[in-house]
Protein backbone atom coordinates (compact mmCIF):
# COMPACT_ATOMS: atom_id res chain seq x y z
CA UNK A 1 0.00 0.00 0.00
CA UNK A 2 2.79 2.65 0.53
CA UNK A 3 4.66 1.70 -2.07
CA UNK A 4 1.02 2.17 -4.13
CA UNK A 5 0.69 5.50 -2.23
CA UNK A 6 4.44 6.43 -2.78
CA UNK A 7 4.14 6.07 -6.81
CA UNK A 8 1.08 7.72 -6.88
CA UNK A 9 2.34 10.74 -5.26
CA UNK A 10 5.43 10.46 -7.54
CA UNK A 11 3.72 10.62 -10.62
CA UNK A 12 1.26 14.10 -9.14
CA UNK A 13 5.07 15.68 -8.43
CA UNK A 14 6.02 14.41 -12.11
CA UNK A 15 2.84 15.84 -13.52
CA UNK A 16 2.86 18.81 -11.72
CA UNK A 17 6.48 19.52 -12.46
CA UNK A 18 5.76 19.10 -16.46
CA UNK A 19 2.41 21.43 -16.19
CA UNK A 20 4.06 24.66 -14.35
CA UNK A 21 5.89 25.25 -17.40
CA UNK A 22 3.37 24.53 -19.69
CA UNK A 23 1.02 26.99 -17.32
CA UNK A 24 3.71 29.64 -17.94
CA UNK A 25 4.30 29.14 -21.87
CA UNK A 26 0.52 29.81 -21.86
CA UNK A 27 0.05 32.71 -19.99
CA UNK A 28 3.41 33.99 -21.73
CA UNK A 29 1.54 32.79 -25.34
CA UNK A 30 -1.90 34.31 -24.09
CA UNK A 31 -0.61 37.66 -22.96
CA UNK A 32 1.18 37.95 -25.94
CA UNK A 33 -1.72 37.79 -28.01
CA UNK A 34 -3.03 40.60 -25.76
CA UNK A 35 -0.20 42.66 -26.31
CA UNK A 36 -0.40 41.72 -30.32
CA UNK A 37 -4.02 42.83 -30.59
CA UNK A 38 -3.40 46.29 -29.15
CA UNK A 39 -0.65 46.86 -30.93
CA UNK A 40 -2.73 46.01 -34.00
CA UNK A 41 -5.53 48.46 -32.63
CA UNK A 42 -3.13 51.38 -32.40
CA UNK A 43 -1.48 50.77 -35.41
CA UNK A 44 -4.45 50.46 -37.22
CA UNK A 45 -5.29 53.66 -35.58
CA UNK A 46 -2.08 54.99 -36.75
CA UNK A 47 -2.75 53.88 -40.29
CA UNK A 48 -5.97 56.20 -40.49
CA UNK A 49 -4.28 59.37 -39.50
CA UNK A 50 -1.49 58.84 -41.49
CA UNK A 51 -4.45 58.38 -44.49
CA UNK A 52 -6.34 60.96 -43.54
CA UNK A 53 -3.36 63.22 -43.06
CA UNK A 54 -2.31 62.66 -47.07
CA UNK A 55 -5.81 63.65 -48.23
CA UNK A 56 -5.57 66.89 -46.07
CA UNK A 57 -1.66 67.84 -47.52
CA UNK A 58 -3.11 67.15 -50.62
CA UNK A 59 -0.81 64.21 -51.64
CA UNK A 60 -3.92 62.18 -52.58
CA UNK A 61 -7.83 62.21 -52.98
CA UNK A 62 -10.44 60.32 -51.04
CA UNK A 63 -13.85 60.17 -51.49
CA UNK A 64 -15.89 61.75 -48.86
CA UNK A 65 -17.56 58.41 -47.43
CA UNK A 66 -14.20 56.79 -47.38
CA UNK A 67 -12.48 60.09 -45.19
CA UNK A 68 -15.72 59.47 -42.82
CA UNK A 69 -15.26 56.21 -42.62
CA UNK A 70 -11.41 56.39 -41.66
CA UNK A 71 -12.33 58.58 -39.03
CA UNK A 72 -15.37 56.57 -37.66
CA UNK A 73 -13.04 53.55 -37.25
CA UNK A 74 -10.66 55.76 -35.26
CA UNK A 75 -13.49 56.33 -32.93
CA UNK A 76 -14.71 53.02 -33.10
CA UNK A 77 -11.04 52.27 -32.26
CA UNK A 78 -11.00 54.59 -29.34
CA UNK A 79 -14.13 52.79 -28.00
CA UNK A 80 -12.87 49.64 -28.03
CA UNK A 81 -9.21 50.36 -26.55
CA UNK A 82 -9.71 51.12 -23.67
CA UNK A 83 -11.10 47.27 -23.17
CA UNK A 84 -8.30 46.12 -25.03
CA UNK A 85 -5.51 47.73 -22.89
CA UNK A 86 -7.03 46.79 -19.63
CA UNK A 87 -5.52 43.54 -18.79
CA UNK A 88 -1.67 44.17 -17.98
CA UNK A 89 0.31 41.10 -19.49
CA UNK A 90 3.02 40.84 -17.06
CA UNK A 91 4.15 37.61 -18.96
CA UNK A 92 4.07 39.12 -22.27
CA UNK A 93 7.82 39.00 -24.36
CA UNK A 94 6.75 41.01 -27.45
CA UNK A 95 8.15 44.60 -27.54
CA UNK A 96 5.83 47.34 -26.56
CA UNK A 97 6.01 50.53 -26.60
CA UNK A 98 3.24 51.09 -23.95
CA UNK A 99 4.82 52.37 -20.77
CA UNK A 100 3.53 50.89 -16.96
CA UNK A 101 2.05 54.04 -16.32
CA UNK A 102 -0.68 53.42 -18.30
CA UNK A 103 -2.17 50.79 -15.47
CA UNK A 104 -0.74 53.05 -12.36
CA UNK A 105 -2.96 55.61 -13.68
CA UNK A 106 -5.79 53.50 -15.30
CA UNK A 107 -8.25 56.06 -14.82
CA UNK A 108 -6.59 59.17 -16.59
CA UNK A 109 -5.57 56.84 -19.33
CA UNK A 110 -8.85 55.21 -19.94
CA UNK A 111 -10.38 58.69 -19.58
CA UNK A 112 -8.91 59.81 -22.73
CA UNK A 113 -10.03 57.69 -25.25
CA UNK A 114 -13.69 58.97 -24.58
CA UNK A 115 -12.08 62.34 -25.59
CA UNK A 116 -10.69 60.64 -28.64
CA UNK A 117 -13.83 59.28 -29.94
CA UNK A 118 -15.46 62.62 -29.74
CA UNK A 119 -12.53 64.00 -31.87
CA UNK A 120 -12.55 61.35 -34.59
CA UNK A 121 -16.80 61.82 -34.95
CA UNK A 122 -16.25 65.67 -34.95
CA UNK A 123 -13.95 64.81 -37.57
CA UNK A 124 -16.80 62.40 -39.39
CA UNK A 125 -18.87 65.01 -38.93
CA UNK A 126 -16.53 67.53 -40.81
CA UNK A 127 -15.87 65.79 -43.93
CA UNK A 128 -16.65 67.97 -46.53
CA UNK A 129 -15.30 71.38 -45.26
CA UNK A 130 -11.48 71.11 -45.74
CA UNK A 131 -11.08 73.79 -43.62
CA UNK A 132 -13.45 71.90 -40.47
CA UNK A 133 -11.89 69.04 -41.00
CA UNK A 134 -8.47 70.88 -40.50
CA UNK A 135 -9.17 72.20 -37.00
CA UNK A 136 -10.78 68.73 -36.35
CA UNK A 137 -7.43 67.13 -37.20
CA UNK A 138 -5.55 69.20 -35.28
CA UNK A 139 -8.00 68.54 -32.12
CA UNK A 140 -7.28 64.85 -33.23
CA UNK A 141 -3.69 65.08 -33.02
CA UNK A 142 -3.29 66.84 -30.00
CA UNK A 143 -5.38 63.85 -28.32
CA UNK A 144 -3.08 61.09 -29.53
CA UNK A 145 0.32 63.93 -29.10
CA UNK A 146 -0.81 64.01 -25.10
CA UNK A 147 -1.67 60.64 -24.72
CA UNK A 148 1.54 59.48 -26.13
CA UNK A 149 3.99 61.74 -24.21
CA UNK A 150 2.69 60.27 -21.13
CA UNK A 151 2.13 56.75 -22.10
CA UNK A 152 4.06 55.98 -24.46
CA UNK A 153 7.78 54.49 -24.08
CA UNK A 154 10.41 55.73 -26.61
Amino acid sequence: MKKLLFAGLLGTIITAGATFPMMAQADEASDNAAVENRKMLMDGIGGAIGTLGCYMKGECTLPDPVLANLAKGIAFSAGAAPAAFEPQNPDASVKTTASADIWTNWDDFSGRFPEMKQAALALADAVGDKGAMGAAMGNLGKNCKACHDEYRTK
